[in-house]
């Protein structure tokens, strides 16, 4: 009679509890009315409940579609567990859930597993930092968690990973870690992770998993990334996911990174590559992702504002590119504030009165610039530029007063550039020769100050005269060069370029291009610099440091000349440019590349000398006439 009884009560029980469950699945609205009317039904049956619960929840483990009503279910299920522990002096409950849970999760049935892991998942991300519950079962749910996280299924491996995060940081566990560091790769080559659990290239298994995964695992790969905590082993991983194949994925990595790196936290070379991988992503989701990024955390946490602090952050002389995307970002989100009252003419400053009639009695005194500094003001000029020639365009295309209105903004374009750029050539002369001369360590400085050149205006003949001599000056200016402990110059920079260093050849080719901008007015001024530096070279005066700084100026006009006609008729002719300069500049280069290789295999012989007694004849083949 007390077992009958017993068994009614609990099916009555279960009526109730099912109710409840079945009213849950209305709304999200209600979920805080319906816990408390099943908290105070679990206080009247406290014995029987935790039996009647896991049942009456049983069916929910069997439905495989992902409705939305299940989804409140689980959730409403999911905040009791967890709240209970508050209201509650037993722990009784929620202890047996959990191991039904535990059970579930190692079920043969996907969709048990599914949503054992899932309401796991939940419970652990609700559950208040001091709920008592014993240690032996945080290690049962522990390391159940572990194992799901090979599972066969992308959605339970998600749910896994998401309930092991909230134990990353546990000093207990930091397998955990390792174990998700150690799942991240696995998941963007599933066939890795497939052979890792000896599923074979031939298996059905394997082909569908190859067609499905790549779909599937973009969650897990996402989960595992929100779920990894700061520190140096983390922010390569993380870092390395800015390149995964699914845009959420790099999306999260951003976020991520925003959140949990603050920008002194990572090096030069890893906050260059998150903004150039960021600013140049396909997906305007994940750009502006990490816009967000250099924004509100880098930019107006750690630099206040201030775009000059943050490109000191990324070292502009080595990261130019990235440097100069930071700055077109930045400028087109409007987060650049553009006045007239700082510009470049502050670094220009007149020790007399600046008058019209009386210019030679002022010597201009310069202040040298910092490489970002410098930076900062040419990307500023060239937007202002491409601004102008933007609404110059749109009012020529439109008519009436919007074509008005363009052509007023085109105009205020142009103005703020005039004030900001040096107010004359002279001073854009004497700015440059001030970095030039302060030395190599100004070298970046002085390269973006000539690429303002092309923004200046060299029509005027007075004006052209004064840049033209400047330009002189820059073709005959000789190769740097240090001297070492015996003695012997050392060239600075690739020895092929003017300068050496091809960015700077183009800089110089540039500003000469833009003074000389007359049909073949650039191939006579370079031919003739050519001409008297060429002139040592056919005497067979020249020393090698002049040999390289003629070539390296022939170079330079052979890639930017427009036409063989006009380099005809000049300073020097192309034949004689070819027999004087080219040819005997070749053959030298190759007698010392082939002196190099005789020492080279005379070195080698005294180290080796079985191989060179087995072929002694045939070293004497190679002579000097071979070359």
């Amino acid at each position: 009679m007390g077992i009958a009884r017993a068994v009614e009560d609990e099916n009555l029980l279960i009526q109730k509890i099912a109710t409840i469950l079945e009213e849950s699945k209305a709304s999200y609205a209600i979920h805080n009315r319906k816990i408390k009317e099943l908290s105070s039904l679990r206080r009247s049956q406290i014995t029987l409940f935790s039996s009647a619960f896991t049942k009456t929840l049983t069916p929910l483990f069997l439905i495989q579609r992902r409705t939305a009503s299940s989804e409140r279910v689980i959730r409403f299920v999911s905040i009791f567990a967890s709240q209970l522990e508050s209201d509650d002096d037993d722990d009784s409950f929620l202890e047996y859930f959990l191991n039904f849970l535990i059970v579930a999760a190692g079920a043969a049935n996907k969709t048990a597993r599914f949503r054992a892991c899932h309401i796991i998942s939940e419970i652990i991300m609700l559950l208040p930092d001091d709920a008592e519950v014993s240690s032996e079962l945080w290690d049962e749910v522990i390391e159940c968690m572990k194992l799901r996280v090979g599972d066969k299924v992308a959605g339970i491996r998600t749910f896994a990973i998401r309930a092991l995060a909230r134990f990353v940081n546990d000093s207990e566990n930091t397998d955990i870690l390792d174990l998700l560091l150690e799942m991240l790769p696995l998941e963007q080559n599933p066939n890795e992770f497939m052979e890792s659990f000896g599923i074979q290239n031939n298996d059905v298994i394997y082909k569908r998993w190859n067609i499905l995964s790549p779909v599937k695992a973009r969650e897990v790969r996402k989960t595992i990334v929100l779920s990894l905590p700061p520190s140096i082993a983390t922010s390569q991983s993380i870092i390395d996911c800015t390149l995964d194949v699914n845009e959420s994925v790099r999306k999260a990595a951003y976020c991520v990174l925003a959140k949990k790196f603050p920008l002194q936290s990572l090096s030069i070379k890893l906050r260059t590559i998150i903004l150039q991988r960021g600013l140049a992503d396909r997906s305007s989701a994940v750009s502006n992702e990490c816009l967000s990024l250099m924004k509100d955390q880098w930019l107006s946490n750690c630099c206040n504002g201030d775009p000059v602090e943050l490109l000191k952050y990324l070292d502009v002389e080595t990261y130019e590119l990235v440097g100069e995307s930071v700055m077109r970002a930045l400028l087109k989100a409007g987060l650049v504030k553009i006045h007239s009252d700082h510009s470049i003419r502050d670094f220009i400053t007149f020790s007399g009165d600046k008058t019209e009639g009386d210019l030679a009695s002022c010597s201009p005194s310069i202040q040298l610039m910092e490489p970002e500094v410098a930076l900062y003001w040419k990307t500023v000029c060239n937007h202002l530029q491409m601004e102008a020639q933007a609404k110059g365009s749109d009012a020529a295309a439109t008519m009436g007063t919007e074509a008005a209105v363009y052509a007023a903004e085109a105009s205020d374009k142009n103005d703020l550039l005039e004030k900001i750029l040096p107010e004359t050539v002279s001073d854009y002369v004497d700015l440059v020769k001030a970095h030039l001369n302060a030395g190599p360590n100004y070298c970046f400085v002085t390269r973006q100050l000539l690429l303002l050149g092309s923004l200046l205006d060299f029509s005027d003949a007075t004006i052209g005269k004064v840049a033209g001599v400047f330009v002189q000056e820059l073709l005959h200016r000789p190769l740097e060069h240090e001297t070492d402990d015996h003695g012997n110059k050392v060239v600075i920079g690739d020895g092929i370029n003017l300068g050496g260093d091809r960015e700077w050849s183009e800089a110089v080719s540039g500003l000469a291009k833009k003074v000389h901008g007359a049909t073949g007015e650039f191939e006579e001024i370079v031919l003739r610099a050519i001409e008297e530096l060429a002139r040592p070279c056919r005497e067979r005066t020249a020393d090698f440091m002049q040999w390289m700084h003629a070539l390296a100026l022939t170079g330079l006009l052979l890639e930017n000349a427009k036409s063989f006609r006009l380099v005809q008729g000049k300073a020097i002719e192309p034949v004689e440019l070819l027999q004087s300069l080219l040819l005997p500049g070749v053959e030298d280069f190759v007698q010392l590349l082939f002196g190099k290789l005789l020492f080279g295999v005379s070195q080698w012989r005294k180290t080796v000398p079985s191989v060179f007694s087995q072929g002694q004849n045939h070293i004497g083949l190679f002579t000097m006439s071979d070359h």
